[in-house]
């Protein structure tokens, strides 16, 4: 368990420390932009968040799933860099879940690929959202995969 909390401890940091967005072409603001011209709601995530707010109908994620009962309590983390993401939920006594992989982000369409998980059924999963950035530090995504759907509220950890 020490090794599992130390390994995505150091994955987390590696990737803090990942691509800086600065180096990326950055998409005109709205009062910039051609009149009738596409806004990406989205153009970039990378950076550290923390969950603010969850709505969601995933047993997972309303306690029901045996796994994963503490879900409400513990704080949760997610990373992102120019590639890759993963987040972290733990209480101060236990690590509840982690996990992360590839994504892409496309015209404020949002795909997590799962390619590691503390829930190896998790591992393949590909998980799809709308999203929208407000200013530069909250983060709304509508998704998921299947019945279990997810509105979520990230702030970005500064």
């Amino acid at each position: 368990m020490k090794t599992l909390i130390l390994a995505t401890f150091s994955l987390a940091a590696w990737f803090a420390l990942g691509t800086c967005s600065a180096d990326r072409d950055v998409d005109p603001s709205p009062e910039d932009a051609a009149p009738g011209a596409f806004v990406d709601p989205c153009p970039s995530l990378v950076g550290s968040w923390e969950l603010v707010s969850i709505d969601d109908t995933s047993p997972a994620l309303t306690g029901e799933y045996e796994l994963d009962p503490e879900y409400q309590e513990a704080p949760t983390l997610k990373i992102l860099n120019e590639t890759h993401w993963m987040f972290i939920r733990q209480t101060a006594k236990k690590l509840i879940h982690a996990q992360g992989g590839r994504y892409s982000l496309h015209d404020g369409i949002y795909t997590e690929m799962v390619e590691y998980s503390a829930i190896p059924q998790n591992i393949g999963v590909d998980y799809t959202f709308e999203c929208r950035l407000q200013g530069d530090s909250l983060w709304y995504h509508t998704g998921g995969l299947g019945d279990s759907r997810y509105r979520e509220v990230w702030r970005r950890v500064r």
